[in-house]
């Protein structure tokens, strides 16, 4: 019993060491500056083009009532961009629909939206007490994402 006990510890001790070299190459300055500047220019362009075209829709969802209270772009491999929004004004979903009907052509645009209104909705149902909404995230990338941020009340 005490053979496998050994045995068992250090098969953890292996894994532990294995799992920590592994984290500390993945989020090394050196290997992300690597892995960002190996990118070809071709790469370059497509993530800046990626990057434009999400940032172009800012105006547009701002018809549907939500301002754009920054962008943080993750220039890398892959890249993101992540929008902070801010609603400021109700819109009834028939104008909603038909501002996302006439840019039709903007993929992002109906995900975006659809993803603002969802966490909105979401928000109208937590009991908030001393906090209040202040930024709705959307990551765009990879990995999309949704942050809700509160903050406290006056």
């Amino acid at each position: 019993m005490k053979e496998l006990l050994n045995k068992v510890s250090e098969k953890i001790a292996e894994t532990k060491e294995a799992v920590v070299d592994s984290m500390e190459n993945a989020f090394s300055i050196e290997k992300l500056t690597e892995k960002f500047s190996g990118m070809t220019e071709s790469a370059r362009e497509k993530s800046a083009k990626f990057t434009s075209d999400i940032i172009s829709l800012s105006p547009i969802i701002e018809e549907i009532g939500f301002k754009t209270k920054g962008i943080t772009l993750s220039i890398g491999l892959p890249p993101s961009a992540t929008f902070h929004f801010e609603k400021y004004k109700e819109i009834a979903p028939e104008k909603r629909e038909e501002i996302v009907e006439m840019h039709k052509d903007k993929a992002m645009l109906g995900i975006i939206v659809k993803t603002l209104v969802a966490a909105d909705d979401y928000q109208k149902k937590i009991k908030l007490g001393s906090f209040k909404f202040d930024c709705i995230e959307v990551c765009i990338g990879l990995g999309p994402g949704v942050n809700v941020q509160l903050v406290p009340k006056g």
